[in-house]
């Protein structure tokens, strides 16, 4: 599944760089493995790019079902859900999963090392950036998956009994299966909106930083 999906996501970024004017030099990390060949139409660029965004976020979208049910998040030294890309357990949350999953470990590496906390709502540009704009899923879409993890913590967690902590993963686990099911039934849309002309065009500018 790693490859698959890798050799997609190298497609979407080879075709990103393509459609861009011949006057500007590529500036894209080496995910790029190859160009479209002159006579390629920008139209065909897209037309491609649209259908390797859709087969990734099926794919994305079967993964969290995978997550979700193995039911197994991260969480603090006491059992309470954290937001966090990985826990000292080595256990991703939901889109740090996802973007392992995709064959780019290194990225969720570079994340846990500089701010495991992150918030993907804040990344505008850089590698991370370029994946999300590949991925087949909206900016919203990917804040409501990584978000599924934060629940609110009143107390301290030490003070918390085991039925509190299940009831917190609880609604974690049932935020996921809500957003797996938004994603399956928003897809045309959420496709047609990334398909956008003035998407494309913010995404080679994106993939570009």
């Amino acid at each position: 599944m790693h490859t698959t999906a890798r050799i997609l996501l190298v497609s979407l970024v080879a075709l990103a760089g393509c459609s861009r004017s011949a006057a500007v030099a590529p500036t894209m990390t080496p995910m790029v493995a190859h160009v479209a060949p002159p006579t390629t139409t920008h139209a065909q660029l897209a037309a491609h790019r649209d259908q390797l965004r859709a087969q990734m976020r099926a794919q994305l979208i079967e993964w969290l079902g995978e997550y979700a049910e193995a039911a197994t998040y991260p969480t603090d030294a006491n059992g309470w859900p954290l937001s966090v890309f990985r826990d000292a357990n080595g256990v991703r949350c939901p889109m740090a999963e996802l973007i392992y999953r995709s064959g780019h470990a290194e990225l969720v590496e570079a994340v846990v090392a500089s701010n495991n906390a992150l918030r993907l709502a804040d990344v505008q540009d850089g590698p991370l950036a370029a994946w999300m704009a590949e991925s087949g899923l909206t900016r919203d879409e990917i804040i409501m998956v990584q978000g599924a993890a934060n629940i609110p913590m009143m107390v301290d967690s030490r003070s918390l009994d085991q039925v509190q902590i299940a009831t917190a993963t609880g609604r974690v686990h049932g935020r996921l299966d809500t957003a797996a099911v938004a994603l399956r039934d928003h897809t045309p849309d959420s496709l047609a909106a990334l398909a956008a002309p003035a998407t494309l065009d913010r995404d080679h500018t994106t993939a570009r930083r």
